[in-house]
C-alpha cells in the first residue's frame, strides 16, 4: 500500500471532517488493489465530497494521468434540500493540501441531478473506474446519481453508494430500488461500514471475493435479489471501554476519585473533538 494512503487512513483521515469508517477505507483499498491487478484503469468521481473525508482517499488512489472528479453544491447550499451535508470549498481545498495535492484535481460546483454520465466522463476526460455516489439523499437525487454513475463507469468500475441501509435516510435505499427497477447492467456484491458496493455482473465474483478477505466474519446474505456479501467489521472495544467495564471503575466512578476522573475524561473529549474540527477547516 501506499505510504500516503496508509498514512491517511491511520492519521489523516481524523482531521477531516465528515464521516468514513476505517473499515470501509480499508476495503475500498483492496478493491482499488485488485482492480489494479486486472488492468482496470480510469479517473474517479465522488459525488457529495463534504470536507473531502473519503475524496481524499479516493484522490490518493487516483493514478496518473487520470484525475480526480469532485462534484457538491460548494457554497451553494441553498440548493440542499435534505440537509445531507455541507460542502465547503475552501476546506476541501485546504484538506486536499495538508494531505496530498491538487495536480490532479477537477472541480464543480452544482446539482449532481443537471450531470449525466457523458458530463462526467468529460469532467475527469476519461470514464472513471471509482465512483463514489453520497450528494443528495432523497429518492430522486439518488436515482439520478446512480444512473449517471452507473452509465460512466469502465467496464471493471465499482460504484460506492453511502447511506443505503442508514435509518436516517431512507431516501437513499428508495432511490437504489427505483434505480434497480430499470434492470440495469449493474449488481451489488458487498455492503459493510455504511457503504453499499455495485459493479457489472461479469465482476461480480472476483470483487466479492475480494471484499470478503477485508472483514474478519463476512457472511452471504441477498440484496436487490442478488448475492451478496455483509461485511461484519465486530467491534473491538478501546481503552475507555476496557475500563469502564472493570470491577475497580464500577466501585471507583461515584466516589470523590471518580467523579472528577468522569469529569476530566468527559471534558477533555470535548476539546479533542473540538480540535480536531479546527484541524479540518
Amino acid at each position: 500500500m501506499d505510504a500516503r494512503v496508509e498514512t491517511y487512513i491511520r492519521r489523516g483521515k481524523f482531521y477531516v471532517d465528515g464521516w468514513l469508517r476505517t473499515e470501509a477505507a480499508r476495503t475500498i483499498v483492496a478493491l482499488d488493489a485488485r482492480q489494479r491487478s486486472l488492468g482496470v484503469e480510469g479517473g474517479v468521481v465522488e459525488i457529495g465530497v463534504h470536507h473531502g473525508k473519503l475524496f481524499i482517499l479516493l484522490y490518493l488512489l487516483c493514478r496518473p494521468p487520470y484525475k480526480a472528479v469532485a462534484i457538491d453544491l460548494f457554497e451553494d447550499q441553498h440548493l440542499n434540500i435534505d440537509q445531507s451535508g455541507s460542502g465547503d470549498l475552501a476546506k476541501l481545498k485546504r484538506n486536499l493540501e495538508r494531505h496530498a495535492d491538487q495536480t490532479r484535481l477537477v472541480l464543480h460546483q452544482g446539482s449532481s441531478t443537471e450531470l449525466s454520465a457523458d458530463d462526467l466522463v468529460g469532467l475527469g476526460e476519461a470514464r472513471p473506474r471509482l465512483v463514489s455516489v453520497d450528494g443528495g439523499h432523497t429518492a430522486e437525487i439518488a436515482a439520478h446519481d446512480l444512473a449517471a454513475a452507473s452509465e460512466a463507469i469502465v467496464e471493471g468500475g465499482i460504484i460506492v453508494v453511502d447511506d443505503v441501509f442508514n435509518e436516517r435516510w431512507p431516501g437513499v435505499v428508495d432511490g437504489v430500488h427505483r434505480f434497480f427497477g430499470r434492470r440495469p447492467d449493474l449488481v451489488p456484491f458487498a455492503i459493510g461500514a455504511n457503504k453499499t458496493y455495485f459493479c457489472r455482473p461479469s465482476y461480480r465474483d472476483i470483487y466479492y471475493d475480494t471484499a470478503v478477505a477485508t472483514s474478519p466474519a463476512a457472511t452471504a446474505t441477498e440484496f436487490l435479489g442478488q448475492p451478496v456479501a455483509f461485511l461484519d467489521f465486530q467491534y473491538r472495544p478501546g481503552l475507555k471501554d476496557a475500563v469502564v467495564q472493570t470491577a475497580a471503575w464500577r466501585s471507583l466512578r461515584t466516589t470523590s476519585i471518580g467523579r472528577p476522573l468522569r469529569w476530566a475524561w468527559h471534558a477533555g473529549r470535548t476539546l479533542r473533538r473540538g480540535l480536531t474540527r479546527n484541524e479540518g477547516l
